[in-house]
């Protein structure tokens, strides 16, 4: 009898240890909450690039009404508008004015994933670079005018220094010659 309450004991133990090997093989699998940690508005972005023309002007007349509406992505979505080079309203300067504007209230922080608040972010140092990038090819547009209006005046007064040579020139022979005619008269 004692055999067979080992034999129990020892099915029983191993019945046991199964089970407590099952129940942390399964514990170290628990289920998540599948959340994708994508940005809507890179996901708008992308969408915006397949937009024609035409079809960006109504977005950014729609987007208008929401931010009038009060809805905080508009303003986020019409500066996207405005940063999309491809667009009709492309201004950089006015995506940055739209998003420094842009404040967000603490219970609209919530809403907003990790990857929304990058992608802005993000923006912001894209749109920074483009206006550094286009205020220098400003300045450098500007400097090359200037550098070809003093060109032409620099052309312009070695022309007339040129005649003045020329006349100079005249002079001198006209003066040698009065000068070989008087030596012939002597």
């Amino acid at each position: 009898m004692l055999n067979i309450i080992k034999v129990k004991v020892n099915s029983s133990l191993k019945c046991y240890a199964l089970l407590f090997a099952a129940f942390l093989h399964l514990s170290g699998c628990q289920l998540t909450e599948t959340s994708t940690n994508d940005s809507q508005y890179s996901h708008y972005y992308l969408w915006l690039k397949s937009l024609s023309s035409d079809e960006l002007l109504e977005e950014t007349t729609k987007q208008k009404q929401h931010i009038s509406s009060g809805y905080f992505d508009a303003e986020v979505n019409l500066a996207l508008l405005y940063s999309l080079p491809n667009s009709p309203i492309y201004n950089p300067y006015t995506a940055k004015t739209t998003l420094n504007k842009l404040t967000i209230a603490p219970q609209q922080a919530v809403q907003i994933s990790a990857a929304d608040f990058g992608f802005i972010s993000m923006m912001k140092d894209q749109l920074n670079q483009q206006i550094l990038t286009l205020n220098k090819l400003i300045l450098t547009e500007q400097l090359s005018q200037e550098n070809q209006t003093l060109l032409k005046g620099k052309e312009t007064e070695h022309a007339a220094l040129r005649v003045q040579l020329q006349k100079l020139k005249q002079q001198i022979n006209q003066l040698k010659k009065i000068e070989f005619d008087i030596n012939n008269q002597e």
